[in-house]
């Protein structure tokens, strides 16, 4: 069983994270959870009712989260997909995969958002070294298991 924890990221702490989690079996893809902010999932897990009322922003803790969701699968995260521009140095501005994504799928309506040294910043950097910490490191060339994906 593969189990992925996917993460829609913000690029401020003001403004909600989604979350998803999804398990394989035998190639068959089911949702586990899904969520609108990193408290929603960490919540689920103490079984707590959140509140249907607009999901506050906060910092991605990945310990807990990924805590919250092996307790949910039932098995240990093995790969965490981010929506949000991850990289081992810092980001100033587009990189050349934003501009050919943008090019591809810009007609689409599926460009990329221009990442500065401001956003995500800080909020990307945080992230990618908090699941690192936790022995996600960030997968550049190939996929392996545990470890994060920037999508």
């Amino acid at each position: 069983m593969a189990i992925i924890l996917g993460i829609d990221a913000a690029w401020t702490a003001t403004q909600p994270s989604g979350v998803a989690l999804v398990a394989s079996t035998a190639g068959n893809w089911r949702l586990i959870f899904a969520g609108s902010s990193y408290r929603h999932l960490l919540a689920w897990d103490e079984e707590v009712m959140v509140s249907t009322s607009r999901p506050s922003g906060s910092v991605a803790d990945a310990s807990s989260l990924l805590a919250a969701a092996a307790k949910i699968a039932g098995a240990s995260v093995d790969l965490v997909s981010v929506d949000m521009p991850l990289s081992r140095e810092t980001i100033t501005a587009r990189r050349v995969s934003d501009n050919r994504v943008s090019a591809a799928y810009g007609a689409r309506h599926c460009s990329t958002h221009t990442p500065s040294a401001v956003r995500p910043g800080k909020i990307s950097d945080d992230l990618r070294s908090g699941f690192e910490r936790c022995g996600y490191g960030l997968l550049t060339k190939e996929v392996g298991m545990p470890g994060l994906l920037e999508v």
